[in-house]
């Protein structure tokens, strides 16, 4: 994980301060301590009609800092990914927005989903409360198929302690899963008392295939996903590259051959 050198913090706050003031349906879903401390990037959600304002409020936040140019890719469908070309240190920092969230291809939230879950952070930017952020670690990093663990996966989320932090968060997100929320407060129970509950994880698991096999369409996309990120260079600068871009030129000009890229604000 690329992390930055400049005070991620002062840099980036401005700006999350600003999408929570204007976007009410705004907010982190995960990563926020992380990513303000420069690491990684800013896992957001928000309805579609809300992306052309995101993005707008991202290009100028880019340029007032110095940064540019900005791309977008829309490519990985319910996913707007943006990002900004930091030329000094040849590294793009990024911003993504979920209109929907998958788990095993089954929507696991939208936007309105989170409701319920979300607060001001004391920073003054929203984000999920620490008890549904752990739900959504729960099962976007610490699982494997087959409802087995994801060792590193939960060590290096700290899924344990955002779990244990805030139990009425817990329940409250663990009702995104309809009649299988109790099986994953099972599973979280085991995840805080250091164990692990496979059988909870496989009754989770099962419980979403069987809601995603009503959309094959959705299973088509998810399967064409990890196709995409090879073959666009955006996508391959996030999942490959790790955001880091040698040369900045040819790099923009492969981009602006499929994508929005945008030099000014």
């Amino acid at each position: 994980m690329h992390s930055f050198t400049v005070d991620a913090a002062t840099l980036w706050l401005p700006l999350l301060k600003r999408l929570t003031e204007r976007l009410p349906s705004w907010g982190l879903w995960k990563n926020a301590d992380t990513a303000l401390s420069g690491q990684g990037d800013f896992d957001s959600t928000a309805p579609v009609e809300d992306w052309s304002t995101i993005t707008a409020e991202f290009r100028r936040w880019a340029f007032e800092n110095g940064l540019g140019p900005v791309a977008i890719c829309r490519e990985v469908s319910g996913v707007l990914f943006l990002l900004a070309v930091d030329r000094e240190r040849h590294v793009a920092l990024e911003l993504d927005v979920n209109a929907r969230k998958y788990f095993r291809a089954w929507t696991m939230f939208t936007p309105a989903d989170l409701r319920p879950v979300m607060e001001i952070d004391p920073r003054g930017f929203r984000r999920v409360r620490p008890g549904a952020e752990g739900i959504i670690l729960l099962v976007q990093n610490g699982l494997r198929w087959g409802g087995r663990p994801d060792v590193e996966g939960l060590r290096r989320k700290e899924v344990r302690r955002f779990l244990a932090s805030d139990p009425e968060g817990v329940r409250l997100a663990s009702h995104l899963f309809g009649s299988a929320d109790e099986a994953l407060r099972a599973a979280a129970a085991a995840v805080i008392g250091g164990g692990w509950d496979r059988r909870a994880m496989l009754t989770l698991e099962s419980w979403a295939l069987a809601r995603a096999l009503t959309r094959p369409g959705v299973i088509a996309g998810r399967l064409a996903a990890p196709r995409r990120k090879r073959r666009c260079p955006l996508l391959h600068t996030i999942f490959i590259d790790d955001r880091r871009i040698d040369d900045v030129d040819a790099w923009v000009r492969a981009v602006e051959r499929d994508h929005d890229v945008f030099h000014s604000p």
